[in-house]
């Protein structure tokens, strides 16, 4: 006979496989879920926080590397294609612009260019009906051709010129001018007059006797001027007019625009604390490079910054320089938020503005961080012949 269960023993056993967690167990387990996920967020904001930073740091290094490749690529046209008489006007600087505004005074670059070949030998200059004409196949040795533009030569209407006269007369004047019209038939070309402030006051009122043009040249040309603005509030200029932002630490390229004979403001580069310029060559005239320091090796200890009293309208000095440094510092737009505490002036360099040339060390580092690239760029295409041909 089998022996009967007891109902209490199966009340027992029900009512203990229904017990859940104690008051401690809730406490404990809840405290480590707590750990656990303060712990993740603290991992999350950090990763957060660097890759914020790193963002930064990336669109800096981005700004700063655009604004050294225009300004290499620039610089290196200085003066190509015109005559060596001239090379004396083909640029012009500015040490530590006061307009750039506090706390940094930028460096401004003005020049000459000519990327773009043109070289027409003039047989016959108008000034009173600003009219050249050239000698004959000029035009053929061009790409700017009937050829290419059947209807109408594009390549030439509304393009910057600048009509220099016989080299051989040793004559500083000249036209700056726009080409209205061109006639490849008549190998001739009009042009309206456009008279701006020119490097070293480069005299562009022709004068004189028209037939010293004889045997000069018409080239197409850029007036280009590389300048930062620091503070956002340029003197002369209105944010949202000709390309000018207001908005500080803009690194700005200002050419000469022929559709209207004014500047153009074209913004190259945003989040610039500074950029400075500074130049070698020859400027004694005695056909070596100049060893500044009088330590017997040319490198870049002997590079001057620009000297307004003995340089600035003096283009048989100016006209010794073959070669150009220039330094860009780079500054994030906002304070590094992955930093914490008081950066030490052992990382001044990072999170503080260095000194750049004659351009003073920064009050305190401020948690920015800091880009700076330093290039030298050669002037050789200075006086350059670059049309294949037996003249200068």
């Amino acid at each position: 006979m089998k022996a009967k269960i007891s109902n209490r023993r199966f009340s027992s056993l029900y009512v203990s496989s229904r017990r859940g967690f104690t008051v401690i167990e809730v406490l404990i387990g809840s405290s480590i879920m707590l750990m656990i996920i303060v712990a993740t967020l603290a991992l999350y904001t950090k990763s957060n926080k660097v890759a914020v930073d790193q963002q930064q740091l990336a669109g800096l290094q981005h700004n700063v590397r655009a604004a050294m490749y225009f300004l290499s690529r620039d610089i290196k046209s200085i003066g190509a294609g015109l005559p060596l008489q001239f090379s004396g006007y083909f640029l012009q600087g500015v040490n530590n612009d006061t307009k750039g505004g506090p706390p940094v005074n930028p460096d401004r670059l003005t020049f000459l260019g000519n990327s773009d070949p043109l070289r027409l030998v003039i047989q016959d200059f108008d000034p009173d009906f600003n009219i050249v004409t050239f000698e004959p196949n000029q035009f053929d040795i061009h790409p700017y051709t009937v050829t290419s533009y059947p209807d109408d030569p594009r390549g030439y209407i509304s393009r910057l010129i600048i009509i220099l006269p016989n080299p051989d007369l040793n004559q500083k004047k000249g036209e700056l001018g726009k080409i209205t019209a061109v006639d490849l038939v008549a190998n001739q070309i009009s042009f309206d007059r456009i008279i701006p402030k020119l490097p070293h006051e480069l005299d562009l009122n022709p004068g004189g006797d028209p037939d010293d043009y004889i045997g000069g040249t018409v080239n197409f040309i850029e007036l280009k001027t590389y300048w930062l603005d620091v503070a956002g509030s340029y003197p002369g200029l209105t944010a949202g007019e000709k390309g000018y932002l207001g908005q500080p630490g803009v690194l700005y390229s200002s050419q000469l625009n022929p559709m209207n004979n004014d500047l153009d403001h074209l913004a190259l580069a945003q989040d610039i604390e500074d950029i400075q310029f500074q130049y070698h060559g020859d400027m004694d005239g005695d056909q070596l490079l100049d060893d500044n320091n009088s330590d017997g090796v040319i490198d870049v200890n002997d590079f001057q910054n620009w000297d307004e009293i003995k340089w600035t309208n003096k283009p048989e000095v100016v006209a010794g320089i073959r070669s150009v440094r220039f330094l860009i510092l780079g500054k994030t737009a906002n304070p590094y938020i992955g930093f914490s505490g008081t950066p030490s002036d052992a990382v001044r360099y990072i999170y503080g503005k260095p000194v750049v040339a004659d351009s003073p060390v920064g009050e305190q580092p401020d948690k920015h961080r800091r880009f700076l690239l330093e290039s030298t760029a050669q002037i050789r295409n200075m006086s350059l012949n670059i049309y294949n041909s037996a003249t200068n």
